[in-house]
């Protein structure tokens, strides 16, 4: 029996599975598309916020720069078009909200402590919005804004100020600088320096140089104390300076320089150790003055430009505070009747300013100390006893101020729309004292012809004991103030009416004052010491002729009297003639000629002489003087003329190039628009 034979009928295999596939896949791919649409959307929003971010941010800056010289009318428009034009790459209408105010991190919190609208704007807020395109059909339009509020910076100026210097031929605008401290280092090739008058430098720039480090969130009073309390040497400063200036190849010279400038000084190593920052009063002075600036922030005070030569020539005079140099002045004596010694050195060094309103700068204090001592020369050894000078003079070129006062308003604007500057000037001719100073104190006091001034031990003029001059003398310095208007990059002088030669012939009346101007004694010199001038005027006439006879001694007598009426003439304490008691030489018999010039003797015309010298005549105030005293005191006039003439002008004229009564303002830069920020 055959078995059944089994079969399976089957169906289709799995139909059941696959039905609805294609819609999973159509799901799967729509909603892989919906995401990537989405995603695009997203990105294409987030490329539109961040361009709109980016054009309230510049926007709100450019507002704000234009509000620092501007008004907040100029301010609104300058950040619309600013916005407009960074707004270009978005293909719908967006609208751009400027709005001026002042932005005060110290008031109210209220709209982000930003006032729209108040008064002293120094802000601008802008709101950019606008309602996008959608790239998916189901989805709404997309509203997109942005804002952003800048301050705007304080304008800013940098400026130096000095005492107006000669031209020194072959050693360029350093070697001047270096020649009023008393420096000629001509053979230093300092000309090289004067490529760096034209470069610009900034604080931030020089400090990071130093490897001083500077906090992101410093303040302009963390900025002047940061200064304040860092000290470099001289050496460093020069390097750094070269390299932020981009001179590198100075820096084998600056090596030379400072070398031959500690040779100068008489230091070793650095010289000094220079101090960056000064104090608020300007009296503890270093390199940069103290910053002065309404923004809280010190980074437009960091960002500030000054003169890497202002910056190289003021690091100098702050090194070379306190040394005093011994000057040649090319003189052995004056008039071979008084030995000069001089010294000159900086008391207060140079500042270089930068900052706003307020911001001062100074020029370098230079004294030059002289010492004027008769020698025998003036009357002979026998005599000169008899009258006996020792001057110590003190000249100081006093600091000038400049103080920022105005600048970037459009009052100040040239003719060309050049914006400008106004500076302020304080300055003085001089101040001039002859007296005692210690000398501990002699070139490190600043007023020390007002403080530290006193009367000497012994007279500074005297005249056989009857005429001294043994009070102190101080010549007040003459104030002058002025202001000038600068626009960047210029340089203009203040002047006052008094210059050098006023000032030296003040001094000189002064001196001559005291020595003359008190009511003379009627005393006269001793027998022993007429007897002694008598010879010395007798035998200075032998030049004349050296015979003895009756012409040759008339002669002599007459020149004798000659010298004896000049003298006293110039001692300004007679109002006529001198009274020359037997001294008229005629054909009259008298002991020097005789009777028409024949006999006489020299003892008799020596006779005459002390008789004439003896004598009195009247004076300017009425009264009598001793001619010998007279003439005596006469003998000094010159000397003081020659003071002057011979040795105070040429000094500080020729051999510092210092011209008393000018001083020069460089505005070496001016930023209008300040340095406006980003508050958000």
């Amino acid at each position: 029996m055959k078995k059944p034979i089994l079969r399976m009928i089957r169906g289709p295999r799995h139909h059941y599975r696959q039905r609805g596939a294609l819609l999973i896949q159509a799901a799967v791919t729509l909603l892989v598309c919906v995401i990537a649409l989405t995603g695009t959307e997203l990105g294409y929003l987030f490329f539109v916020k961040r361009e709109m971010q980016k054009a309230a941010d510049l926007a709100a800056l450019a507002g704000a720069r234009s509000l620092a010289t501007t008004d907040c009318g100029s301010a609104n428009t300058a950040a619309t078009a600013n916005a407009n034009k960074n707004l270009q790459s978005l293909s719908f209408p967006v609208t751009v909200t400027p709005t001026c105010g002042r932005w005060d991190p110290t008031g109210t919190p209220t709209n982000q402590y930003f006032n729209a609208g108040a008064a002293q704007p120094n802000a601008v807020k802008v709101f950019v919005s606008g309602t996008g395109p959608t790239l998916l059909p189901f989805l709404t339009s997309r509203f997109v804004s942005a804002q952003a509020l800048a301050k705007s910076g304080p304008p800013l100026a940098g400026f130096s100020v000095g005492t107006k210097l000669l031209v020194v031929t072959g050693n360029g605008v350093l070697g001047d600088t270096l020649k009023m401290l008393g420096l000629d280092l001509t053979g230093t090739s300092l000309v090289a320096y004067d490529g760096l008058a034209n470069v610009n430098i900034t604080p931030g720039g020089l400090l990071k140089q130093l490897g001083i480090p500077v906090a992101s969130d410093l303040t302009v009073g963390g900025l002047n104390a940061l200064l304040q309390a860092n000290q470099v040497t001289l050496g460093q400063l020069l390097d750094a300076t070269a390299i932020v200036a981009g001179r590198s190849d100075l820096l084998a010279l600056n090596t030379t320089l400072l070398n031959a400038l500690t040779t100068k000084l008489g230091g070793s190593g650095n010289v000094n150790q220079i101090k960056l920052g000064s104090d608020s009063s300007g009296t503890a002075r270093g390199l940069f003055a103290n910053v002065v600036t309404p923004d809280t922030s010190a980074s437009s005070a960091l960002n500030a430009q000054v003169s890497a030569l202002d910056v190289l020539k003021s690091a100098v005079g702050v090194a070379s505070a306190g040394h005093a140099v011994t000057l040649d002045l090319g003189l052995t004596n004056l008039l071979g009747l008084a030995t000069v010694t001089a010294k000159v050195g900086v008391v207060e060094p140079p500042s270089v300013a930068f900052g706003a309103v307020g911001v001062s700068a100074y020029t370098a204090q230079v004294r030059s100390y002289v010492r004027l001592q008769t020698t025998s020369g003036l009357l002979g050894t026998l005599l000169s006893p008899l009258v006996s000078m020792d001057l110590p003079i003190v000249v100081d070129v006093v600091s000038g101020k400049g103080t920022l006062a105005e600048l970037c308003t459009a009052g100040l604007r040239d003719s060309s729309g050049n914006d400008r500057a106004r500076i302020t000037v304080a300055s003085s001719i001089a101040k001039v004292c002859v007296g005692t100073i210690a000398d501990g104190d002699l070139f490190s006091k600043s007023n020390a012809c007002t403080d530290n001034l006193s009367n000497p031990t012994n007279p500074m003029l005297n005249v056989a004991g009857l005429i001294k001059v043994t009070n102190k003398i101080n010549l007040d310095a003459l104030p002058a103030n002025d202001s000038v208007t600068l626009k960047e990059g210029e340089t203009r002088s203040t002047t006052n009416n008094l210059q050098i030669g006023t000032t030296v012939s003040n001094l000189v009346t002064q001196l001559t004052n005291q020595l003359f101007g008190a009511q003379p004694p009627t005393t006269s010199l001793t027998s022993t010491q007429l007897d002694n001038l008598r010879d010395q005027i007798w035998n200075d006439t032998a030049s004349v002729c050296n015979v003895d006879t009756p012409v040759c001694r008339g002669n002599r007598l007459t020149e004798a009297n000659n010298r004896v009426t000049n003298n006293v003439g110039q001692s300004g304490l007679l109002s006529g003639v001198v009274n020359l008691v037997g001294g008229v030489v005629s054909s009259l018999l008298n002991s020097c000629t005789g009777l028409a010039y024949l006999g006489g003797n020299e003892t008799g015309c020596k006779q005459m002489l002390r008789n004439t010298l003896a004598g009195s005549s009247n004076t300017t105030a009425g009264s009598t003087v001793n001619n010998s005293l007279a003439y005596l005191t006469g003998l000094v006039k010159p000397l003081l003329n020659a003071l002057g003439s011979s040795v105070l002008t040429p000094l500080l004229q020729n051999v510092l190039g210092i011209n008393l009564g000018v001083t020069d303002v460089h505005l070496i830069k001016l930023n209008c628009s300040g340095e406006p920020r980003l508050v958000y």
